[in-house]
């Protein structure tokens, strides 16, 4: 019969060795910690509340920076447009998050609904 092997503590159950302490959670080239949650700075709503902090010479050089994402492109032009009202680029706005996101479930309850008209049987005088 072969014998066990006793594991050291924190040794990995494929080959027994412990990892090197710079490849362990928490060091640089460790695995990062992280519980896989969207990153609050990753997302649309983030994005525009810091691009609504930005003045006019800011929001030129997001529209000109080719790293920028289309998403914050588009919403620098959207700020950036002198001939649109508030409204309007508000509306601009909500299509733009329309298309990231789509739209928002929605539910339409139908109270008016009747019942099928019964088929019957085509007579032979009707074939």
């Amino acid at each position: 019969m072969s014998e066990v092997k006793e594991r050291k503590p924190g040794a990995s159950p494929r080959n027994g060795c412990p990892p090197p302490k710079n490849r362990q959670f928490g060091q640089p080239e460790g695995n990062p910690r992280h519980n896989g949650a969207w990153k609050k700075e990753d997302t649309l709503r983030y994005k525009w509340e810091q691009m609504l902090k930005l003045d006019d010479d800011e929001l030129r050089a997001v529209l000109a920076d080719t790293t920028a994402s289309k998403v914050e492109r588009i919403t620098a032009e959207v700020l950036l447009d002198g001939s649109m009202k508030s409204s309007e680029k508000l509306v601009a706005l909500e299509k733009l998050a329309n298309q990231v996101y789509g739209f928002p479930k929605q539910e339409i309850k139908q109270t008016n609904i009747e019942a099928p008209a019964p088929r019957l049987p085509k007579t032979k005088s009707e074939e």
